[in-house]
C-alpha cells in the first residue's frame, strides 16, 4: 500500500470509529492525528534510513519483517496507552495501526507477520514480487499501480477518506 492508500484508510478508519463507536463526527484535529498514527508503522523505514541501515535504491528495505509491522506490537502499545490517555484514544490508536497492517497485507509484495513472535512468516493477500527484479523507488510504485487491485483499493480508500474528512 502506498502513502496515499494509508492516508485515505486512516481518515476512513478514524471517521468510522469516531462516528460508529463514539457517536460523534471526527474533529479535524482527530483526522490530522489519525493520519500520523495511521502512518506510524512505516516510521521504521525512516528510522532505518536515519541510522544508515538502508539507502534508497540500495536494496529492498524489508521493514515488514520488523516487529513494528506485527499486530501484537501495536496491541501492547494500545494497552499501554489506555491508562495514560483513556479508552477512546487507545481504541482509535489500535484501530488505526491495525488498519495499516491490514492494508499492508492487502497491498504489498511481502505482507506482514501476523503471528509474530510465534512465527516470522509473512502473509499477503496477493503478493507481487517487483523487488525480485531489482525494481525500487518510483519504478516499484509504477509496477505496483499497474495492478487493478492496487489502483481500485487505493482509489476507494482515498475517496472514502476524503468523504469522511470533507462531508459533515
Amino acid at each position: 500500500m502506498t502513502i496515499v492508500g494509508h492516508i485515505g484508510g486512516s481518515l476512513l478508519i478514524a471517521g468510522v470509529v469516531e462516528r460508529g463507536a463514539f457517536g460523534r463526527p471526527a474533529a479535524p484535529a482527530t483526522l490530522g492525528l489519525a493520519v500520523l498514527v495511521g502512518l506510524l508503522p512505516d516510521a521504521d523505514a525512516l528510522l532505518a534510513l536515519a541510522l544508515g541501515r538502508w539507502r534508497p535504491r540500495q536494496a529492498m528495505l524489508a521493514h515488514h519483517r520488523y516487529p513494528t509491522h506485527a499486530p501484537l506490537f501495536y496491541a501492547l502499545l494500545a494497552l499501554a496507552l489506555w491508562p495514560l490517555a483513556g479508552a477512546e484514544p487507545a481504541i482509535l490508536f489500535g484501530a488505526l495501526t491495525l488498519g495499516h497492517l491490514l492494508l499492508d497485507t492487502w497491498g504489498t509484495d511481502d505482507g506482514i507477520m501476523w503471528l509474530w513472535p510465534v512465527s516470522r512468516r509473512q502473509f499477503a493477500v496477493w503478493p507481487t514480487h517487483p523487488h525480485t527484479d531489482l525494481v525500487f523507488g518510483w519504478r516499484y510504485y509504477w509496477h505496483y499501480v499497474r495492478h487493478w487491485r492496487a489502483v481500485a483499493a487505493e482509489a476507494l480508500l482515498l475517496v472514502g477518506g476524503l468523504a469522511v474528512a470533507l462531508l459533515p
